[in-house]
């Protein structure tokens, strides 16, 4: 029986497995063991005969019919060499065409992936810059002074009878070592009596009569 090698991983197989193998081989193209000659496609189907076992191993000792052997192997050769080329330019074109489409998908969701990507920046820091109405733990506004109004809210919510000085020191304490915080302490006591003034626009909250912002 016509034994083959596949040139992309190099497996010896018999005729019967062919079939199988160029499944799970994708860039599958077989040679003859015995003649030599390369078959792309599934025209190895055709290589039902090559030379004998005692022609392959006798070499120049063979003394066989050589004048038929001449003729077969002179006329069939050529027309499965012509026949071989054909098939291998049009599976290396098949090849050719489908890289090429499998490097567009890949370039397309990349794409996809970097415009997602992007979309969800855009909207965090969207979302980011807005102001926020409550104090949460685990998220915080990118501005300052967004921060420190929802600090000042939330903490004279929750204790209306302490004084200005302890809670000033305690909103600038949530904002600074809150996990999500970027800015410097410094920067943060800075920006307190802008903070300070927007809440109380927005009647986040209300100072009592003679209390002085410092």
């Amino acid at each position: 029986m016509v034994s083959f090698v596949c040139n992309h991983c190099q497996e010896t197989l018999k005729k019967p497995k062919l079939d199988m193998h160029t499944q799970r081989c994708r860039y599958a193209s077989f040679s003859c063991i015995d003649c030599g000659v390369d078959f792309a496609g599934t025209s190895y189907r055709q290589h039902t005969s090559c030379i004998s076992e005692a022609e392959k191993y006798e070499g120049k000792l063979y003394k066989g019919n050589k004048k038929n052997n001449n003729n077969n192997n002179g006329n069939g050769n050529t027309q499965q060499t012509t026949k071989s080329t054909v098939d291998q330019l049009k599976a290396k074109a098949e090849e050719l065409k489908t890289k090429a489409e499998e490097e567009d998908k890949e370039k397309k969701r990349k794409n996809k992936d970097d415009s997602e990507s992007n979309g969800g920046e855009k909207k965090a820091k969207k979302s980011g810059g807005k102001k926020a109405s409550t104090w949460d733990k685990t998220e915080l506004p990118s501005d300052t002074v967004s921060a420190l109004v929802c600090a000042i809210a939330a903490h004279v919510g929750e204790t209306a009878d302490e004084t200005f000085d302890g809670m000033k020191k305690q909103c600038i304490r949530m904002v600074a070592g809150h996990p999500k915080n970027k800015a410097a302490k410094s920067d943060v006591k800075k920006k307190f009596k802008k903070a300070l003034l927007l809440a109380l626009e927005q009647d986040k909250v209300k100072l009592a009569k003679g209390a002085v912002i410092s």
